[in-house]
This record gives C-alpha cells, sequence and structure tokens, in this order.
C-alpha cells in the first residue's frame, strides 16, 4: 500500500472511528483480520470480493492439511454469503442430523459460508434427482440410490451432478433376517421380503445379484419402515431389506435371533456422498473455495457429533426437530449407535473425516451400476462423476486416538457388525 493511499484510508477513518482512537494503529493492526476484505484495492489482487479463486494453496491453509483453521477469518481466504440450499436425504433424525447441527451451531458461519441451509429431505432418490436437475444445490443421498435414478425417467431428466466430498462412508441398507427361517443371508429364493423404504426399494435389485441368487423367485413388498418390526415378529416376511438404523425396533419386536448383512459386506460400496449440481457449480464464482468451506464446516460439525451423544441429541430434541421428544431414550440411543458406525470406516480413522477416493466411487459403480441399471454405462465414469477439487482444499478433520476410539465404544456391537462383514473385502 503507497503512503498517499494510507493517508487517504486514515483520513477516512476518521469520519467512522470514534474520538481518542490512533487510525494508522487501528489501520495497520486491523489488516490481519479485516484487511483482505476492506482493503483488497490497496494489497492488489483482481478479485474485489477478497475471495481468491480458491484453486490454489498460497491462502494459507496449505491444501488438505490438518490444521485447526481457528483464525477465524472464514475458512479458505473468506465468506461467502451465497444462499443455497443443503439438502440431506431424510427426516432430521439422529442419523441425519449433522447438517443441521453445521447450520445451527455455526460451523458453516464460522468457515465464512454462513448462507448454507440444512433442509430435511424426502428420501434418497428424490433428493437425488432434487440435486441432479438443479432443483437443490448441494446435498447427501445414498450412493446406490443416485445411480439407480440416474437416468431419470419421462418426467426427470438424467441427473447432472458430482460426488464433491463424503458425508457418511458407508451404507445403511443391510439385509436383517430371521435365522430360524433363512440358513444365511444368501438363502432369500421362496422368501418374503420386506423392502422398507423408497431408497430400499429402488437398491433392492443389487442384492439378489451381489450373492448370486435368482431375483424373481424373492417375493418383495414395499412397506414403509414402521410396518417392518411387527411383520418380521408375525413372519410374515422373513427378511428386511432397509437401515441397519433400524435394528433395535426389529430385536425388540421379534423373539428370535436375527441376522445382519450389511451391503458392505459385498465390496466397497460408498455410502453417502455430499453431490454437487453441475450446472450450479460451474457457474458459481469462486467454486471450489465455497465447497471445501461447506465440507470443512460439515466436517467440524460431524466430528462433534460423533464425540458428544449427550449435547448431540438434546439439540436434535429440543431445537431441531421436537417430534423427536416423543422417541425413547432407548430409540435415540439405538439409531445414535448405528449412526456412529455408519458414518465412518477404517481409513476416515487414518486419513480423516470425509476421506474418499475416485478409485473407491468406481468401485462402487462397478458394483451397483450393473446391478440397479439395464444401461449402466447411462452413468459416467467415476472421473467424470468426481471433483476431487473441494476436498483436496478443504481442511482435514481429524479424530484424535482417544475420540476414535470412543466412536468406536459408542458404535458398539454395529461396530463389530461392519468389522466382521468387511473383513473379507
Amino acid at each position: 500500500m503507497d503512503g498517499d493511499r494510507t493517508v487517504e484510508i486514515i483520513d477516512e477513518l476518521d469520519g467512522v472511528l470514534p474520538e481518542g482512537v490512533d487510525r494508522r494503529k487501528f489501520l495497520y493492526g486491523s489488516l490481519g483480520t479485516i484487511g483482505t476484505a476492506m482493503f483488497a484495492g490497496c494489497l492488489g489482487g483482481d478479485d474485489d470480493d477478497g475471495n481468491g479463486d480458491g484453486d490454489d494453496d498460497d491462502d494459507g491453509n496449505g491444501g488438505n492439511d490438518s490444521d485447526d483453521g481457528d483464525d477465524g477469518d472464514g475458512g479458505n481466504g473468506g465468506g461467502d454469503d451465497e444462499e443455497i440450499t443443503f439438502t440431506t436425504p431424510w427426516n432430521a433424525e439422529p442419523t441425519h442430523g449433522t447438517a443441521h447441527i453445521a447450520e445451527l451451531e455455526g460451523y458453516w458461519e464460522d468457515e465464512g459460508v454462513p448462507g448454507v441451509d440444512g433442509e430435511v429431505g424426502n428420501g434418497s432418490d428424490t433428493e437425488s434427482q432434487n440435486i441432479g436437475v438443479g432443483n437443490k444445490e448441494m446435498g447427501i443421498a445414498s450412493f446406490a440410490t443416485a445411480v439407480s435414478v440416474w437416468p431419470g425417467d419421462e418426467d426427470i431428466d438424467a441427473l447432472d451432478m458430482s460426488i464433491v466430498g463424503m458425508a457418511k462412508a458407508r451404507p445403511l441398507l443391510s439385509l436383517i433376517y430371521r435365522t430360524d427361517e433363512m440358513e444365511d443371508e444368501t438363502d432369500i429364493e421362496g422368501k418374503n421380503i420386506m423392502l422398507a423404504s423408497g431408497f430400499a426399494a429402488a437398491t433392492w435389485s443389487m442384492y439378489p445379484e451381489l450373492i448370486g441368487a435368482d431375483g424373481s423367485e424373492v417375493s418383495t413388498e414395499e412397506a414403509g419402515e414402521e410396518t417392518g418390526p411387527p411383520a418380521l415378529a408375525n413372519n410374515q416376511v422373513q427378511a428386511i431389506w432397509g437401515s441397519i438404523d433400524l435394528l433395535p425396533a426389529y430385536e425388540e419386536a421379534t423373539d428370535v435371533e436375527l441376522g445382519v448383512a450389511p451391503l458392505t459386506q459385498f465390496g466397497a460400496i460408498p455410502g453417502f456422498p455430499i453431490w454437487a449440481n453441475n450446472g450450479w457449480y460451474e457457474n458459481k464464482e469462486n467454486n471450489v473455495e465455497f465447497v471445501s468451506n461447506v465440507l470443512t464446516g460439515y466436517y467440524k460439525a460431524l466430528k462433534w457429533v460423533l464425540t458428544n451423544e449427550e449435547e448431540y441429541l438434546s439439540l436434535m430434541q429440543d431445537e431441531v426437530n421436537t417430534n423427536l421428544q416423543t422417541w425413547t431414550d432407548e430409540e435415540l440411543s439405538g439409531q445414535y449407535q448405528a449412526f456412529c458406525a455408519q458414518a465412518v470406516n477404517l481409513d476416515w480413522g487414518e486419513e480423516g473425516i470425509g476421506y474418499f477416493t475416485e478409485e473407491g466411487v468406481q468401485t462402487g459403480l462397478d458394483a451397483a451400476g450393473p446391478a440397479l441399471l439395464d444401461d449402466p454405462d447411462i452413468v459416467p465414469s467415476a472421473s467424470d462423476m468426481v471433483i476431487m477439487e473441494p476436498y483436496e482444499n478443504a481442511e482435514t478433520v481429524e479424530f484424535s486416538d482417544d475420540e476414535w476410539d470412543q466412536v468406536a465404544e459408542t458404535a458398539g456391537r454395529y461396530w463389530d457388525i461392519f468389522e466382521e462383514a468387511e473383513s473379507g473385502n
């Protein structure tokens, strides 16, 4: 900044600062915190919003490093208050509460993206379509469900979106079955199986193909999750294809031992990616920076959620969704325990929250595409479906050893279920 400009700014400060404040000291003392936004013109550079383009590592964040990001400057180089919708795949329940906490507790605001609105969704199939056709800018949807609806239909165009992050590492989908009626998780021919949600119905065809069974020999019915426990207990159905977080409800209603086969037993299929609509992303100024800040805020919120059970569930009941006050403590804690196991995988303990790779996404596509679609080639390859730059520019959020052990202990038997299921992968 040249001397003439300094004098000019100090003269301007005379009109806004109280008497007794040394204008020169104020000016130079403020450059470290408000200077980028207030004095961008005299510091040089072409970005008159002070945000930079987010593509470089010269913003002091060091790319995807593990600093704490506590400099209060809004994440990777500045704030962006554009209002966007960040959709969740389902109701504001313990399994899908992190986005609401990120907004309510200011995690996104702290990263300089205060306009992000965490919104309740209506199923991964619907939210995949909402993001894919541009009704919503960003959000979370089950990977397998997104693949299943990718081609669109007579009312919805083919989806146009990309994976920019990973909200939860593992799919919720599991086969939960009566061990007195089925020998193991492959014994589905001639059985009645309930598809316990819209996203379960959308992804069911994957399961018979993965285990080498004839799907035409299986009787299926789609129903709401609430009808599953009595149907399984009365042996109207011998198995449920749906969310593992409802295992406690099935066990409470059923007198026999239940077997559980998570989808991840059959390969490294991603769980719930964070998607961005391609048209919005391509036209968004400072897109890498903005989305990386959204990811950082989400991952910091997720770490807090996974290590603060009591406070999290209280916030969800009192501030986010008061309908949860009708849930029993057992229902809340049971879903939370399953969530702790499903939200992470072992890679996250090594690499940090949200870790994913293009290769891993391709593995999931190879498993899901042929099983779910008549023409799997309609879905882009991972190299065209994944945009890695936001993740690479986001701050790495890690668990300490004690925090990782705490998550595993909280997840309890669910942790063991996933670990055993994936041991042969």
